[in-house]
């Protein structure tokens, strides 16, 4: 298969482990994900299977940690939940700038409105049809990595 960035090389195909920026979070590896990469202009493509699935086991992830939730953290929640800035702000009971400075670190989450988002996301008040897939935001925080496998097209976290 040619490159449809540059058009001129084939692909190369190999499984490997692969750093999931596009979730918005810098700390989440799929490993041993199929991967394209582009010689010539370096485009890399991953094949991420059941992505509803992985979407749902970092949601969970997220939701049952016992640390705060950090920014970027907040973001792929909100993303998850199928949420615009205004649809959370209204869910959440609270105004669009508050929302800003969660989802930008500027302010941390209140406990009580942290535990409010993870129990929306535990209880599932999903929407399916809301595009969760943008380009990943900056790295602003560090948190644990994270290591996803797919076993029998499900995703669990790495031991």
């Amino acid at each position: 298969m040619k490159c449809p960035n540059c058009e001129q090389h084939e692909l190369t195909e190999a499984r490997e482990n692969y750093l999931y920026q596009e979730c918005g979070l810098g700390n989440v590896t799929l490993a041993g994900i199929v991967v394209r990469r582009c010689p010539g202009c370096g485009n890399v493509m991953p094949r991420v299977p059941n992505i509803e699935g992985l979407h749902d086991v970092i949601a969970h992830l997220l939701v049952t940690k016992p640390e705060r939730l950090i920014a970027p953290e907040i973001v792929f929640l909100r993303k998850y939940l199928g949420w615009s800035g205004a649809d959370f702000a209204k869910n959440m009971h609270c105004d669009r700038a508050q929302i800003s400075k969660w989802e930008h670190g500027k302010v941390g989450m209140s406990k009580p409105y942290e535990l409010l988002l993870r129990e929306m996301v535990a209880s599932g008040k999903k929407i399916e049809d809301y595009q969760r897939h943008e380009a990943a935001r900056e790295k602003r925080f560090a948190s644990r990595a994270v290591v996803l496998m797919l076993e029998e097209k499900e995703w669990r976290e790495a031991a």
